[in-house]
């Protein structure tokens, strides 16, 4: 029985003592080894990784729900850009010039919708017709990405709002956009 609690406990604490592990680590490491004055796990850098992390973590909870069920979807990166592209170059479209400011949250609206009409698309072909996830997604990344760059004419894109990226770059309580968006749906699931 006494086995079985420190075998338990060696499993739940395992990952644990990696982080804690890569966390006195990389201090020492960043603190003695470093090029830069400052060191690697200034709170200023970890608030900074944890901002440009936030569309990786929100994909990847996503993701999470997908492979909890026995999926997996490869196209979401290729979803993403197609989804980015739609939100900036909707910004421009002569429909919503007379909006303003006001054309960034139609925007957002118009890329989330974007985002779940490929994935129903991806979920409706898997169903349908009962091929893999990972063939269907597989295919599905390549043809998008093939749209992004059809849809951008294989050039980077140069439609930025920069009311967006002033709302991209804000700070509330010390923490950065992104980072409360991602905070919200890890608190949503």
């Amino acid at each position: 029985m006494q086995n079985e609690n420190r075998n338990r406990l060696i499993k739940r604490g395992a990952i644990w003592g990696f982080i804690l592990f890569e966390l006195v680590f990389f201090s020492i490491a960043g603190k003695y080894l470093s090029l830069s004055e400052g060191a690697f796990m200034d709170v200023d850098n970890m608030l900074l990784l944890l901002k440009q992390s936030a569309p990786i973590g929100i994909i990847a909870l996503g993701m999470t729900i997908v492979m909890i069920n026995g999926n997996i979807d490869l196209s979401v990166g290729a979803t993403y850009a197609l989804a980015a592209i739609v939100m900036l170059d909707s910004m421009t479209w002569p429909v919503f010039s007379g909006l303003g400011e006001w054309v960034i949250p139609i925007s957002w609206v118009l890329a989330l919708f974007a985002g779940l009409v490929l994935g129903a698309v991806n979920g409706l072909i898997v169903w349908k017709t009962g091929v893999d996830a990972f063939i269907v997604t597989l295919g599905s990344m390549l043809g998008y990405r093939g749209l992004v760059f059809m849809y951008n004419g294989e050039e980077p894109t140069s439609h930025l709002n920069w009311t967006l990226v002033d709302f991209a770059e804000a700070q509330f309580l010390g923490l950065h956009t992104a980072t409360w968006f991602l905070l919200a749906v890890v608190a949503g699931l």
